[in-house]
């Protein structure tokens, strides 16, 4: 994980092409991809993207959305392409109580969707931002995860602007 938006070259093990699971594609796949997951983010419903392990019909099942509540600090880009209300449901299902709100912080797009998660003992909230806005363009999404341990986790596009400036981690979900 780079830190501070620095030093995110090396290496994350995802073999040539993108990330597994993902055919290759050159930027219009990626640009199709974000829309697909940023229209989901805004209509708060499940996505198909990566790091999904249901499909959206299908209930999380305690033992799968425990799983996948456990490996979110390990690791952050399992909610790329999770829409707000997927992350809410896999931490109620695992047994913390989460609920999805609209954010109302001014000074921002007002675009973002936040996740409250109640008495897990290292996540508190989940941002997810369907792109638009200062930091992203229209359609390309990105989501914050704050923790009472680590401070914030970034995951973000190759074209997020201000990775540089961000506060926390900065984990890179197209590279």
């Amino acid at each position: 994980m780079a830190r501070g938006g620095r030093g995110g070259d090396g290496d994350d093990g995802a073999p040539a092409g993108g990330r597994p699971g993902r055919p290759p594609g050159g930027p219009e796949s990626v640009a199709a991809a974000q829309q697909a997951v940023s229209t989901e983010a805004q209509q708060g419903r499940p996505g198909g993207g990566a790091g999904r392990t249901r499909s959206s019909d299908e209930p999380a099942t305690p033992a799968s959305a425990q799983s996948f509540v456990d490996n979110i600090t390990a690791d952050p880009r399992s909610v790329s392409g999770r829409s707000a209300q997927d992350i809410a449901d896999q931490f109620t299902a695992a047994g913390y109580p989460a609920t999805v709100e609209q954010s109302r912080k001014k000074g921002t797009s007002g675009n973002a969707v936040q996740v409250r998660i109640q008495n897990h003992p290292e996540i508190t909230n989940i941002q997810v931002h369907p792109g638009g806005g200062r930091h992203t363009p229209e359609g390309s999404p990105y989501w914050k995860i704050s923790t009472n341990t680590a401070g914030k986790t970034w995951v973000i596009p190759r074209d997020f602007r201000g990775a540089e400036e961000l506060g926390g981690n900065v984990v890179r979900y197209d590279e």
